[in-house]
């Protein structure tokens, strides 16, 4: 299952309260949730567990979606959800994303974000992806 895994870790300057709630500020995410120059153009989200995730995404002229489902919300220690996207091969493929908050300090996080169960083609496009989507949470939260 790890050649199948996108894994991520990154330390941000925030606690880790200010960090998971983050992930599911919908108005947040428009922000920072797509790598740049991808753009979110809608995010809906339903945080609770069993509760929906989507969100419309416009890259170089293309439009897709990403959709999934919450698994667990365990603030501030954890998020885990679903994951498929329109434009996958087989667009019914769920993967698990699962991201996790641990302090360092009163005012860091260290986030880890490993995306598991992904089409075996496309692991290291969503490792530069989340490589690049934690880079621009990090630049939000330290504007907060």
């Amino acid at each position: 299952m790890a050649d199948r895994t996108a894994m991520v870790q990154r330390l941000l300057p925030a606690p880790p309260e200010v960090v998971y709630d983050q992930w599911l500020d919908p108005e947040a995410l428009v922000d920072w949730m797509c790598p740049h120059p991808a753009r979110c153009l809608a995010v809906d989200v339903e945080p609770w567990e069993g509760g929906t995730l989507r969100i419309d995404i416009e890259d170089a002229g293309v439009q897709f979606v990403v959709a999934g489902r919450y698994l667990e919300l365990d603030r501030p220690r954890r998020i885990r959800f679903t994951w498929s996207c329109s434009t996958w091969p087989d667009p019914a493929w769920l993967s698990v994303v699962t991201v996790t908050f641990e302090p360092r300090s009163a005012e860091t996080t260290h986030m880890v974000i490993e995306h598991a169960m992904l089409p075996p083609d496309l692991v290291d496009q969503h490792e530069s992806g989340w490589t690049a989507i934690a880079g621009q949470l990090a630049s939000q939260v330290s504007r907060t």
